[in-house]
């Protein structure tokens, strides 16, 4: 942390954005009690590197992106170090709640719920809350990211997911996180040493897709459902390593709870080796409901390693 004492912004009357950023954000700044609609590409903007920034009982209706992490110019670094978030609440985002990148650390987001709509712009991928570049020991709690879609052409991929983290990004923490009815994935995930804690994702193309090291305490996955598109609809889509050579990747879940209606697998794997180690589980699908099905020559070598007597589907 800084150590700089927090600059107070008092409450503001509901602010009509008209389309346009509304706050750069500096070190040190508190924000509390802001509500506002028809927000631009951020009602929060860092544009520098910052410390310390405080935001506190958020409420944004109807805008493009609540947080917006991008550097003035070219070369320059706009990290956000020690972000203490608690409470927002977000309807109606064309693009995003936010997203973090650079080297942005130590930030903790607590009870969020932000929902989307259904986006057609050409370039708009939407995310819920996004990662990317070096951001890294973020913790996450309560958080529901809900319908974040990309409508595109029938035979393209529809994507747009709940919550999102690149390569690059590492140590992140979702403890009670919700992602709901998203285009792609709820939880889409290529960070390394992430936790997903007590996390539930529900009527998702694919409800987890993983292309990391994973290790989760209670995983819930509901009924998996495309929005449009020709991406696969899964519970869970493992990403293996292409690279021949490449040591598996390895997904640990000490109880798996999942629930449909529908007969879609519970697992594809694609493209390598996968080792998957299921401590428990509650699983309640149709009768016939495929366990694992292989894509581009995915592969779990020697079957699931289950903790208990495997699922009979």
């Amino acid at each position: 942390m800084s150590g700089l004492a927090p600059r107070l912004f008092p409450p503001a009357s509901r602010i009509a954005a008209d389309g346009e950023p509304v706050y750069v954000v500096r070190s040190g700044a508190a924000y509390r009690g802001v509500h506002a609609h028809d927000v631009g590409n951020g009602l929060f903007v860092i544009r520098n590197d910052i410390a310390g920034l405080q935001l506190d009982d958020i409420e944004v209706t109807r805008g493009y992106r609540v947080i917006e992490n991008k550097a003035d110019a070219p070369g320059q670094t706009a990290s956000c170090v020690g972000l203490r978030l608690r409470g927002a609440r977000a309807t109606e985002l064309r693009r995003s709640f936010g997203r973090f990148g650079y080297a942005s650390h130590d930030g903790l987001i607590q009870d969020v719920t932000a929902s989307g709509v259904l986006t057609t712009g050409p370039h708009d991928l939407p995310v819920g809350i996004a990662f990317k570049d070096e951001a890294h020991d973020f913790r996450l709690e309560r958080c529901t990211m809900r319908g974040f879609r990309w409508q595109r052409e029938p035979k393209q991929y529809w994507n747009g997911d709940g919550f999102s983290a690149e390569r690059g990004n590492a140590r992140l923490t979702f403890h009670q996180c919700a992602a709901w009815d998203n285009s792609d994935g709820g939880f889409d995930l290529k960070s390394t040493e992430t936790l997903l804690d007590d996390c539930t994702s529900g009527r998702n193309a694919r409800n987890y897709r993983l292309w990391s090291n994973i290790r989760a305490t209670r995983l819930t996955s509901v009924d998996p459902q495309k929005t449009g598109g020709i991406g696969d609809t899964v519970h869970f889509a493992l990403m293996g390593p292409k690279a021949p050579d490449a040591e598996p990747l390895v997904i640990h879940i000490e109880h798996l709870v999942v629930r449909s209606s529908r007969q879609w697998p519970l697992f594809d794997v694609h493209d390598g080796r996968v080792r998957l180690i299921i401590d428990s589980h509650d699983i309640q699908v149709p009768a016939g409901t495929p366990l694992v099905r292989s894509r581009s020559g995915g592969s779990i070598p020697g079957g699931i390693q289950f903790g208990t007597a495997p699922p009979r589907l």
